[in-house]
This record gives C-alpha cells, sequence and structure tokens, in this order.
C-alpha cells in the first residue's frame, strides 16, 4: 500500500461528526460531494448475488495478499467515507455502533461511528479501491457513482492488496452488489 493510501485511510478513521478540524485548520473540506465521478465498468455493479460473504471482522484475520474474498458490511464509519479523487472508500464491520443506532442521536451523517470506540472502528474497517486494468488507483470518487452510498450495505468481491498490513487492510474490488 503506498503511503498516500495509508495516511489518506487513518485521517478518514480520525474524522468524526463531533468535529471538522480538517476544515477549521485548511479551510478545505474533505468532502467529495463535487467530485468528478469514477467511471466504473458497466458490469461492476452485480446484478446477481456474489455469493455468501464474511464479515469485516472475518475479512481482517485473512488478510493474506491475493486472496479472494467476499465481504458483507457497509459503506461509512465516518463523516466522510469517501475520497474526493480517488475510487476509494471504507467499509465497515456490520457490528460497528454508528449514529442510526443510537436513540436520540441527531447525527446528519447516520452512517458515521463517532460515538464508537477508535480501536473497535479502525479494527472493523477495511479499506475498499478500484484499479484501472494498469493496478492503478481508478481517479475520481465513488461516491453516488451506480448506487454507491454512505450507509449502504453491500458486498464486495475482492482481492487482498499485496501491500495490505495488519493495521490496515486494503482490498480491491472486482464487483460490488448492492444489498
Amino acid at each position: 500500500m503506498n503511503k498516500l493510501t495509508f495516511f489518506t485511510v487513518l485521517s478518514l478513521l480520525t474524522t468524526s461528526c463531533e468535529t471538522d478540524d480538517h476544515t477549521k485548520s485548511t479551510g478545505k473540506s474533505i468532502k467529495a460531494d463535487d467530485s468528478i465521478k469514477a467511471n466504473l465498468p458497466a458490469d461492476f455493479i452485480s446484478q446477481q448475488t456474489l455469493g455468501e460473504a464474511i464479515s469485516v471482522l472475518e475479512a481482517r484475520k485473512r488478510n493474506e495478499a491475493n486472496q479472494l474474498l467476499v465481504i458483507q458490511g457497509f459503506i461509512g464509519g465516518m463523516v466522510e467515507p469517501f475520497i474526493q479523487s480517488r475510487a476509494l472508500f471504507v467499509l465497515g464491520d456490520e457490528s460497528i455502533k454508528t449514529c442510526d443506532k443510537i436513540k436520540g442521536d441527531q447525527c446528519p451523517t447516520p452512517w458515521d461511528a463517532c460515538c464508537e470506540d477508535r480501536k473497535k472502528l479502525i479494527d472493523g474497517s477495511v479499506t475498499v479501491r478500484v484499479l484501472d486494468d494498469q493496478g492503478q488507483m481508478l481517479q475520481g470518487t465513488l461516491k453516488n457513482v451506480m448506487g454507491i452510498e454512505a450507509g449502504k450495505i453491500i458486498k464486495v468481491e475482492c482481492i487482498v492488496d499485496s501491500q495490505s498490513m495488519p493495521s490496515s487492510m486494503v482490498v480491491n474490488a472486482k464487483r460490488i452488489e448492492l444489498l
């Protein structure tokens, strides 16, 4: 995994709905709303089931390079689970307590997990990337592309990246099933 991917994911995982330090310190938002959209192959979103899937927590136990997995989880765990200029998002384990699961919570980003323990959040998350034919990350955000949205529960057919680390699992998506 290159350093940019690692530090981007790390910064995503430490952002919550309670603070907006990045915007305050830089004057720039990390939101992916106004970004160029990634150009995905027409068959990237599977119309058929991807079959039986494992949880994000189980996938982290199988964090071995080049292993083919089908992982089920939700897109989120932080305010903005997408990257503005790259085809990357964070997939969280369904056991993570998001804002929408907290009675009376008024957080405007219900897929966020700002009240969850940070270690549990990091241990229960996987970075999902989409690569081009040359093995480079696609340019453009995946946010709102072909039904890919924050909070959505999905299955991802993927291969564990050769540079994935125990502290930060990275997978390269082949197909996604929207649930």
